[in-house]
């Protein structure tokens, strides 16, 4: 009964059109009620209600669904907890790309849609309703209170190149909404970056790992310091090699944050003395699979399932990010996960099995570079060649090395004639969303 009224409570509160005072006193009221009432099998009760009324939703609206459902014949009624998720198949990347077959609401009910980068194809596209967004707004909003109080001037350095990327918009819209001023500058140059925060002096700053390494080293070099509260960071990994230089420089406290296109953004969040990050388990059922057999697993491919959307609810979607299950002492009562990359970065090139996030990592460690790889596979001549582009200034040889540190097996297959290796070192990669970018243009 108690999980019940909180759950009807959370689901008006988050339809409403809050004001920022409704969101900064809300705030504070869910902080406390987070800590001291929300225990685990409030969440579990609630996620097996919203689960229910998703499934029902599906069901009698989703094109896609209806046909999963009839072909393995499924009703409602079999899915009663979250284990029976597991008699349902996946979706998958291919599933969305028809994303006509699953919308739930007519077109006119539509507020938003956001994009993938499309790096290969047609981009992924997922739509919002207006309610949606709401939803989103109000929860982002109020998260930035819990976490900050007062004075809240925001720079975004985050890609805004691809005007369809929901990283950007759905920061400003909850910066807006918490009360604050959203200062929308891009993640391009990092000396026009500071110019910035020269003008405006924000306290927050919203970015990626790999720019805000390349705006932290900028700084150095100008000699630039300004007062920072916080560091919100998303779209990467981040590493204690990235938090350590962050707090040491700005003496911010860092917060790491996960999200997609497909799920929303605002879904996780990871406190400065996280050790892992927290997954939004009243929106969000998660599993985690092993990628080969989709069979439950500590370590393997996220999968989600969203139970609080009504414009295209995703049900057992495969993300293609790695995650293992992970304990945190921190007072956050939510699910936590540590992330270890994308189960699709890997290059099978000259009979190697080459993953881009490995190379990231390492040349991420050389200094001048900002953690931002670009990884080409092509073919020459019947020849497979890497091209590795990284982002920052350092010597080409260097990043051989630490290439070859990862892959020793990679000097003979390129002493064999059976692999080529180009390298090259860029000022910026700044139009690329995430650290690690992986193209295969090798036809057949």
């Amino acid at each position: 009964m108690i999980a019940e009224t909180v759950d009807k409570a959370l689901r008006r509160f988050e339809e409403h059109n809050c004001q920022p005072g409704v969101i900064k006193r809300a705030g504070k009221i869910l902080h406390r009620f987070i800590e001291k009432g929300l225990h685990p099998e409030f969440i579990n009760i609630i996620q097996r209600r919203r689960l229910h009324d998703t499934i029902n939703y599906v069901s009698n609206h989703s094109p896609f669904y209806k046909r999963m459902f009839s072909q393995y014949g499924i009703r409602p009624e079999h899915i009663q907890a979250i284990e029976d998720l597991r008699k349902l198949p996946f979706t998958t990347v291919r599933d969305i790309r028809q994303w006509q077959d699953f919308l739930c609401v007519p077109e006119e009910k539509l507020s938003a849609v956001f994009t993938t980068s499309g790096t290969t194809g047609e981009p992924k596209r997922v739509y919002y309703t207006f309610r949606e967004m709401q939803i989103l707004s109000n929860l982002y909003g109020m998260a930035l209170r819990i976490a900050h109080s007062g004075r809240l001037v925001a720079l975004i350095a985050l890609p805004i190149g691809h005007g369809l990327w929901i990283g950007g918009a759905s920061v400003q819209r909850a910066v807006e909404r918490a009360g604050g001023l959203p200062l929308t500058v891009g993640a391009n140059n990092p000396g026009e970056t500071i110019k910035w925060m020269e003008r405006f002096a924000p306290n927050v700053v919203f970015s990626s790992p790999s720019y805000m390494t390349a705006l932290t080293r900028e700084a150095e070099c100008l000699g630039y310091r300004c007062a920072l509260d916080k560091i919100i960071l998303a779209g990467e990994l981040l590493t204690s090699e990235h938090k350590k230089l962050f707090t040491g420089y700005w003496d911010a406290a860092v917060f790491d944050s996960y999200g997609s296109t497909e799920i929303g953004s605002a879904q996780t969040i990871a406190l400065p003395e996280c050790t892992a990050i927290h997954l939004n388990d009243l929106h969000l059922i998660t599993e985690i699979i092993d990628p080969i057999t989709g069979n439950p697993a500590n370590q393997g491919e996220l999968v989600f399932t969203t139970i609080r959307r009504d414009g295209m609810p995703l049900i057992r979607y495969r993300s293609g990010d790695k995650a293992r299950w992970a304990d945190c002492a921190c007072w956050l009562p939510f699910k936590a996960i540590n992330l270890k990359g994308r189960t699709d970065d890997m290059i099978v090139a000259g009979d190697m099995n080459i993953y881009g996030r490995v190379i990231a990592d390492e040349v991420g460690k050389i200094d001048g570079t900002t953690g931002r790889v670009l990884i080409t596979v092509s073919r020459e001549d019947l020849t497979d060649k890497i091209s590795v582009m990284v982002e920052g200034y350092v010597a080409e040889e260097k990043i051989q090395k630490a290439i070859l540190s990862a892959y020793p097996e990679l000097e003979k297959n390129m002493e064999n004639g059976n692999l080529r290796l180009a390298i090259e070192s860029v000022n910026s990669l700044a139009s690329q969303i995430k650290d690690v970018k992986v193209l295969d243009l090798r036809q057949g």
